[in-house]
This record gives C-alpha cells, structure tokens and sequence, in this order.
C-alpha cells in the first residue's frame, strides 16, 4: 500500500498491508489526520451550514471513498492502536483471549511482538482474506475454555441492544480485562453509555471490576476512544475506619511505584 498526499490511498494486498507487524494503520492515522480540514470536528455541529456538514460526513464515512475514516476502520480497526498502549499490554505479560476479534488487527499487532493471543468473533462479516490473524467463530461461551487469560475487548458491541460483551463478563473468570473504545461520559454519541458496549456490561463491568489505568487512544473525528485496564474485586469486604473496602493489586507491570 502506497500513501500519496494528492492521490490518497492505494490499496494492495493484505500481506502488504501487513507491512511486517510495525502499526502500519498509525501511521495513515497520522497521515490522515493531517490532511483533514480545521473543522472536520464539526460534521455534526448544527450551526454549521448542512452543505458543509454534508461535506465533512464524507470525508469521514463515506464507503466509496477508499481514504475516508469509515473505509480505514473497517480495513483495520475501529480504534487506532497507539505505541504506548500496545508497549503496556505486552509489559504485562499475560496471555489473552480477545472476544469480537473483527480483522484481528489489535490481536496481529500484539502477536508479532510476542504476545500469546487467542482470538474469536461470533458473527464475523469479515472474510478470510480481510483478517490479520487467525479469529474463530463461536460465541462468549468459547471463554470457559480459557480461564487463565485475560479478557480483551475492542468494541466488541455492534449497538446499545448487543449483550455480547455482558455475555462475556459472565463466562470470563480470570482477573484481569482489557477495554477499547468509549466509556460511560467518554462519547460524542447520543447514547451516553458510548458507541463500544452496552449500558449493562459497564455497570456489570464497575460492579465487579476496578479500573486502575485509563489512556486516551488515537481517535477518529466522532469518537472519544480510551484503553482501560480492569482488575477483578475481591469477594471480600474490609471495614476501615468506618468505611468497607476491597483490595484490589492496581500495581501494573512495567510501572514504577508511585
């Protein structure tokens, strides 16, 4: 795949488009984002001129269009994985098992630096020749069968009616969880909850989960993505000074302590 300021993005072959594991899709992010005009942040701001908003929508949506941001994400990801994010979670060292996988992108990048990664989707629309690695077809079910590993999720949520990602918290036993995309507050949308998981997976998710670092990911004009580490709760309850607590180890791999 070449990129061309004047001419945009020619698409090759997925092996090329692999370009050897180096988040080839960050760096047309970069690219792209330069190339957007000032007020692309405003496709969906009414008072300004519908033609305008018009123009702005196909820049980032249009499926003709093979540089718009909609094509990107569907030949990548929905959210840009940034260096950082990707340098932290193989600091962790624990193997993972991704659920809602799509073109495997995130999975791809974390194998080739080493990573143990296992991923499925339940009802890919992606063909083989679009996926980056290896994603099986089944259902949160499949989680039973990795108990050990920890549970990544990228917008796994096709709308708010999808109870995939919940189904997962519910077959998911191991203690660690991995979220992309947008969180409670963290949107553009007209649905508070955000546009990656349900209402009912993130009150699930806070109830039983403790989030212990939340970064801010590349994010498409129209989204507010983060990546955020999660740690189970302890089942037990600690009176301290009057007040309950749970322990939970926020301490992450690769830190120093504060």
């Amino acid at each position: 795949m070449a990129v061309s300021g004047s001419s945009g993005l020619q698409w090759s072959t997925l092996e090329q488009r692999k370009h050897n594991g180096d988040n080839l899709y960050y760096q047309i992010y970069l690219w792209k984002v330069q190339q957007l005009p000032a007020d692309v942040h405003r496709f969906c701001d009414p008072q300004l001129p519908a033609p305008r908003r018009k123009e702005l929508l196909h820049l980032l949506r249009s499926l003709e269009d093979e540089s718009s941001c909609q094509r990107l994400q569907i030949l990548f990801s929905f959210s840009v994985p940034s260096p950082q994010v990707l340098d932290l979670l193989c600091a962790q060292h624990l193997p993972l098992v991704s659920a809602g996988a799509g073109t495997g992108y995130w999975e791809f990048l974390l194998q080739c630096r080493g990573l143990d990664v296992v991923a499925f989707d339940q009802n890919s629309i992606f063909p083989p020749e679009m996926r980056y690695t290896e994603v099986m077809t089944g259902g949160p079910e499949l989680l039973e069968n990795y108990p050990d590993r920890a549970l990544f999720l990228a917008w796994p949520d096709a709308d708010e009616s999808s109870h995939f990602s919940l189904d997962c918290l519910i077959f998911f036993r191991g203690q660690t969880l991995f979220h992309v995309g947008e969180l409670l507050g963290e949107t553009l949308s007209s649905n508070p909850w955000g546009q990656s998981t349900s209402r009912d997976f993130q009150l699930t998710l806070a109830e039983d989960f403790c989030c212990v670092k939340r970064i801010r990911l590349p994010s498409w004009p129209g989204h507010v993505d983060s990546f955020s580490v999660w740690k189970r709760k302890s089942p037990q309850f600690v009176l301290c000074d009057g007040a309950h607590f749970q322990y939970v180890e926020t301490q992450l791999e690769g830190e120093e302590e504060p």
